[in-house]
């Protein structure tokens, strides 16, 4: 019976080291094979870094030097040379010594991007002077034009000199409002493209006149309005004092034209600067 006991236990012995053996052999292929799988996905992923790295060179290179219609369209082509100029490579007294001039007057038709309130801020929006779409131009909205003008005159007046008012801002809401109704009473609401575009038009007053109830934007709009800038370089300047960028541009008419004349005068600018193949700043 003993003899039975040390083979049993013999043989047990035997089949424990068997099965230590297994499962150290079964946990080091485990171990590699996890090690391998995660060694070629990391070389996917340093590829596809690689590749993207590549492509995003090759989009901003792109952007600085021969821009599409898209790149200007959207806002990223005067982005991107406008970042280059921000350059700390780029000294002060270079930007000074060679100027490129601009007329002041484009900064209140630029829209520009407030980030900080995900708003667009366009003194030319704002006013509409000028701007009126074709189902406001009738004598029926004479009335209703003037008095939207007139709050908003008075509003950025109030505005320069520091102390716009609550009463002022209700002026423009009301103005806005008053626009709204007369609209759909003058043309019934349908598909039409006229009443299409005046209600786009309306809608982005909209939206504009809430830019006069933050501090902020409040400020900003008065130093637009009364900006004396002449060059590139005061510009650029005032974007960065301000947190600003160039915004999207409407699809047609004078803002698209003037982005391809910034455009023009900040590549430029930048040329003179003797900044060779500009790296974009990532």
């Amino acid at each position: 019976m003993l003899q039975g006991a040390g083979v049993y236990n013999y043989y047990s012995a035997v089949g424990n080291s068997i099965n230590t053996d297994t499962w150290i052999r079964l946990n080091d292929y485990i171990f590699t094979s996890v090690r391998q799988a995660s060694m070629r996905e990391e070389e996917r992923i340093r590829k596809r870094i690689e590749k993207n790295r590549e492509n995003y060179k090759e989009l901003q290179a792109r952007i600085l030097n021969n821009p599409e219609y898209y790149d200007l369209k959207n806002g990223d082509a005067l982005n991107a040379i406008y970042r280059e100029l921000t350059n700390p490579q780029i000294s002060e007294t270079s930007l000074r010594l060679s100027p490129v001039q601009i007329s002041g007057e484009n900064i209140r038709n630029i829209p520009f991007k407030y980030a900080p309130r995900a708003a667009t801020i366009s003194m030319q929006r704002l006013t509409a002077r000028g701007q009126w779409p074709v189902a406001f131009r009738s004598d029926r909205f004479k009335a209703v034009r003037r008095a939207y003008e007139r709050a908003v005159d008075n509003a950025l007046e109030q505005q320069r000199e520091g102390k716009i008012s609550p009463e002022a801002i209700q002026d423009v809401e009301k103005a806005v409002y008053d626009l709204k109704v007369t609209l759909d009473l003058v043309i019934p609401p349908a598909q039409d493209p006229v009443y299409l575009e005046a209600k786009n038009y309306l809608k982005r007053l909209d939206e504009m006149k809430e830019l006069f109830k933050y501090q902020k934007v409040e400020l900003i709009l008065g130093e637009i309005d009364k900006y004396s800038g002449t060059t590139v370089k005061d510009l650029v300047d005032f974007m960065k004092t301000h947190s600003l960028q160039f915004g999207v541009p409407e699809d047609i008419g004078e803002e698209q034209k003037l982005y391809n004349r910034l455009f023009a005068s900040l590549r430029q600018q930048l040329d003179l600067v003797k900044i060779p193949n500009p790296e974009p700043l990532k």
